[in-house]
């Protein structure tokens, strides 16, 4: 069931998520101001989540903060579409990510609390892929819904369009708290102390402790994925790749010769290759999610998520590069990267949580998994800052070659930080 919750949550946070880049850009924004919306969203969920992660701990009670969770983000998530400028996504996104906050630690201290050690990786696994499986749906949902705006209610506004677009997404966020509150089930350990948010590191040992600080230096290389999709943006407009392949097909070219001048439809070429790419993403995500994540059950987690990171430096080196490639192959380039690149999170996301719930107790899983969520995010803010930082700088001194720099920049942490996973931090033999 809580994998049914990420399944309606995620359909319709992509039925935004992927378009937020045109979005900026249409209000007049870019780079900097995506690293600003995306590193001060993910920086307040993180340290939401180490919060409520105690807290669940504490009070016994990690259904009511799940629930109170989705039903923030259901409520504040379609608001983007009614802002006027890039800066008041902030506020949106913000708010959005104080509901993820609240939940996200509870939930998987509730799913490591269903499946004992044998099967952990698989079933975080599992729950990622019905996560991923709602963001195949999302971007699909966002082009039906594009199009039919654009085709039978005769929106010529790209922006007008994405704005309907946005205000839909709440119906299915609708489904998923309701699915929270009448078919899942509560399971937390009895009530441990009565200083709700007292909380000392020494408590965990120092393996737990090696982890934590790994994950901080991988995640300051980690930039927003809102990148990666700026990045084919960027590529595909400059050597208008997308547009060309749909003149050369004559189905293609009938199906948007329908939407306006040639202007137009250009615009609506480029803006529906990104969700298409998105979701194709999730797609990969989903169906390898649970056996790669359950692979760590019977090879163990560390060599698991050396794998992750090693795919995930290849391909930050390899979006260094993709701007400089001949048009004809952009495309499929673009897809061999976005289905390489989900094998990293398939290899990772499940395995270090079923890393994290391997080395604390269960009455300590909630902290723990707060102190995990707030690892990987307190680094989100300055990397994705730095990363626009990078990629504006760097295009300004030398045109073409921004996104060169900024993406060889998260690569190379990402290369270091995997290297002293290997030396630093022990794991169970499986």
């Amino acid at each position: 069931m809580l994998g049914v919750v990420s399944l309606f949550t995620d359909t319709a946070s992509e039925m935004i998520y992927p378009l937020i880049p045109i979005y900026v850009s249409a209000l007049g924004s870019g780079p900097i101001m995506i690293g600003i919306i995306e590193g001060i969203a993910e920086t307040t969920a993180s340290i939401l989540k180490f919060l409520s992660g105690i807290i669940s701990d504490k009070i016994g009670k990690r259904k009511l903060l799940v629930v109170i969770g989705y039903t923030v983000s259901t409520i504040a998530r379609p608001l983007t579409g009614i802002v006027s400028s890039a800066w008041q996504i902030i506020l949106i996104r913000m708010t959005d990510r104080i509901g993820k906050g609240i939940r996200t630690a509870p939930r998987d201290a509730l799913i490591a609390s269903y499946a004992n050690e044998n099967i952990r990786g698989k079933s975080f696994g599992f729950h990622r892929a019905m996560d991923h499986t709602g963001a195949v749906l999302g971007p699909i949902l966002a082009i039906l819904i594009l199009l039919v705006l654009i085709n039978s209610f005769n929106i010529s506004d790209s922006l007008t369009a994405l704005r309907w677009t946005f205000l839909v997404s709440i119906f299915p966020g609708i489904l998923a708290v309701l699915t929270i509150m009448f078919f899942v089930k509560e399971a937390a350990p009895k009530i441990a102390s009565s200083a709700l948010l007292r909380f000392r590191l020494k408590e965990f040992d120092k393996n737990f402790s090696r982890y934590l600080f790994i994950l901080v230096l991988f995640a300051l290389g980690n930039s927003s994925d809102a990148f990666l999709l700026y990045r084919v943006n960027e590529a595909i407009r400059k050597s208008g790749a997308v547009v060309e392949f749909v003149r050369e097909h004559i189905i293609l070219e009938n199906m948007v010769s329908i939407f306006g001048n040639t202007e137009k439809q250009a615009e609506l070429i480029n803006i529906l290759f990104l969700p298409l790419v998105w979701g194709f993403f999730h797609i990969i995500k989903a169906v390898f999610s649970t056996p790669l994540s359950a692979l760590s059950d019977k090879i163990g987690r560390k060599v698991t998520i050396i794998f992750g990171w090693t795919i995930y430096t290849s391909v930050y080196v390899s979006f260094a590069l993709i701007v400089f490639l001949p048009s004809h192959i952009q495309i499929p380039v673009t897809f061999v990267l976005f289905t390489i690149y989900a094998l990293f999170y398939a290899f990772t996301e499940g395995t270090e949580k079923a890393l994290v719930a391997d080395m604390v107790p269960e009455e300590k899983r909630g902290t723990a998994f707060g102190m995990y969520n707030l690892a990987t995010g307190v680094s989100t803010l300055p990397a994705s800052i730095i990363f626009g930082f990078l990629y504006t700088y760097f295009e300004q001194q030398f045109p073409g070659y921004g996104g060169t720099f900024a993406f060889g920049f998260g690569g190379s942490i990402a290369l270091l930080s995997m290297i002293l996973f290997s030396f630093l931090v022990k794991a169970k033999n499986r």
